[in-house]
């Protein structure tokens, strides 16, 4: 597949081309089975015919909330061949998250696991476009909107169903950290998607390699660099639910992983494991992440390296180094076949190497990068202002053209793989009635990426303990996105135009975190309640 051309990048059409070149080889690999290109190729053609026939065709917009399984992906390349785009759900998402996505969306249809069901039923009256939902499993009760058992999407037969689809349509609406605002869904072409898998394998030299991928397919990672990498490389791909550090290693030998989709929490929690004969009695070279501090200790005790490249769903991989050729804690030299790379001051004036700035990038090729963001014209317009895209993320690069990643400039924070939106945690926060305001920020996290601290001001005459507040929260967002650190003060520090300037609150004490600050996991706080 190295020689396909942009044209030749449409999701359903390399499915295709893979299962005719490729059909008895194993693509898809689960703890239950495995399955091969032919089988995948028949399926999605299976449930293409079952949409079809629920209407379903060119443009239309479907939300997808499953689990990591097979379905996920049989949907995914059955949305691509009907030229209908996909709006992968984080399946943590409940209320007004949720209901977000789905409205911001556009989604007319939307194709849920049975285990997050319910979570639609308060919010039917509030989607109005959503027209029908289709359940994997069963269903207890009504869920408010037209129902139909994913089931009945096989009765259909496996006709080679195609719209017209070409590279430059949109594969998917991936949704990403809001900064000033909600989350904001990137639209994504096929080509954007598929380049991304293609420089993947060629940083991590894949091909034709097994993946091992406990990452949730609803990011573009463990789609795109995972499953479409491995698609594209007429390799596999072992598909886990989650991430378990006890099995972790018995997965690998298992099915025969050479190169592990990751993040940085998943390192020091493989190292505090305890030492084994086997810990380097194991298939896998690579870890393919952001560059860890622990790479020397990973690779002492296990035998493995990290390799780093500077990706995002909007624009794919926009640096990377050679296999084996990584500059220690550079993200690498720019991907110039795909883009221009610069790092500009405040003003969009070009910085010399050494200089710290914004990471900036424009594309070579066409739609290789996100088109903008779905239904926010003035969010797309600032992100692409002075026709760069503006990455929110601060980094600068060394004489010799490698780029490194100092930190995140714009409003989100990173926690074990997610990106969240502060934006988004505040607003609920604030739904809270004892609360008057509060902040979202992150602090360095032991796991090397970042814990979630909320700074609150209370209502006056109010008392609130942080355990309820952190309940409060658990009733309503994600996991991830539930604090580890709370922090009551009489006012937030303010910028001269009045905003919060939360470069301050991380100021304070040590990164951020004070003697009065409060911590979950911990199980004790210094102050463990202010009455205001």
């Amino acid at each position: 597949m190295r020689s396909e051309t942009l044209e030749d990048l449409v999701v359903g059409d390399i499915l295709r081309e893979r299962a005719r070149t490729h059909r008895a080889e194993v693509f898809l690999k689960f703890h239950e089975g495995e399955l091969g290109y032919g089988e995948v190729d028949q399926m999605a053609d299976r449930v293409a015919t079952g949409l079809a026939a629920q209407g379903i065709g060119t443009g239309q917009h479907v939300a997808v909330m499953l689990p990591n399984c097979a379905d996920f992906l049989f949907t995914i390349f059955a949305l691509s061949r009907l030229g209908a785009v996909a709006v992968p759900v984080n399946t943590a998402h409940q209320g007004e998250l949720l209901r977000h996505v789905l409205a911001s969306s556009d989604s007319s249809t939307l194709i849920i696991d049975a285990a997050y069901a319910e979570r639609v039923v308060p919010l039917t009256d509030r989607l109005p476009g959503l027209g029908r939902v289709i359940v994997r499993g069963g269903v207890d009760r009504p869920l408010g909107k037209p129902t139909l058992p994913f089931a009945a999407l096989l009765a259909y037969g496996a006709e080679q169903v195609r719209g017209a689809v070409e590279f430059s349509d949109l594969q998917a609406i991936m949704y990403t950290s809001g900064t000033t605002g909600p989350s904001k869904g990137a639209m994504c072409s096929h080509a954007l998607a598929l380049t991304c898998a293609i420089d993947s394998l060629d940083y991590l030299d894949r091909w034709g390699k097994t993946i091992y991928c406990p990452l949730p397919l609803f990011h573009a990672a463990g789609l795109w660099d995972g499953v479409f990498a491995a698609m594209l490389g007429g390799g596999s791909i072992a598909v886990v639910e989650r991430f378990r550090a006890s099995r972790f290693w018995d997965d690998v030998r298992a099915f025969d992983a050479k190169v592990c989709m990751s993040v940085f929490s998943m390192i020091p929690i493989l190292l505090n494991r305890p030492a084994t004969p086997r810990d380097k009695d194991h298939p896998l070279e690579t870890f393919y992440m952001g560059k860890s501090v622990l790479d020397a200790p990973l690779m002492e005790r296990f035998g493995v390296r990290s390799a780093e490249t500077y990706t995002s769903t909007e624009a794919g991989i926009v640096t990377g180094s050679p296999y084996g050729q990584w500059r220690h804690g550079s993200c690498g030299t720019p991907n110039d076949r795909r883009f221009d790379v610069a790092v500009v001051d405040e003003h969009d004036n070009l910085l010399g190497p050494g200089e710290p700035g914004e990471l900036v990038v424009r594309p070579k090729q066409p739609y290789v990068i996100t088109t903008g963001y779905y239904g926010a014209p003035e969010a797309t317009a600032e992100a692409f202002r002075n026709l760069w895209y503006h990455t929110g993320d601060r980094g600068y690069r060394d004489e010799d053209g490698y780029y490194f990643f100092l930190d995140r400039m714009k409003d989100a924070i990173r926690r074990r793989g997610e990106n969240i939106s502060a934006f988004d945690l505040e607003c609920e926060v604030n739904l809270h009635p004892d609360v008057l305001e509060c902040a979202a920020t992150g602090v360095p996290s032991e796991l090397e990426d970042e814990d979630v601290k909320l700074t609150v001001v209370l209502r006056e005459g109010t008392t609130l303990a942080p355990e309820e507040l952190v309940a409060f929260c658990e009733e309503r967002l994600p996991r991830f996105m539930v604090p580890r650190y709370v922090e009551y003060v009489d006012a937030l520090p303010r910028t001269p135009t009045d905003k919060v300037a939360k470069y301050k609150l991380k100021e304070q004490g040590d990164h951020g975190l004070t003697e009065t600050t409060w911590d979950r996991e911990a199980g004790q706080n210094r102050q463990t309640e202010r009455t205001a």
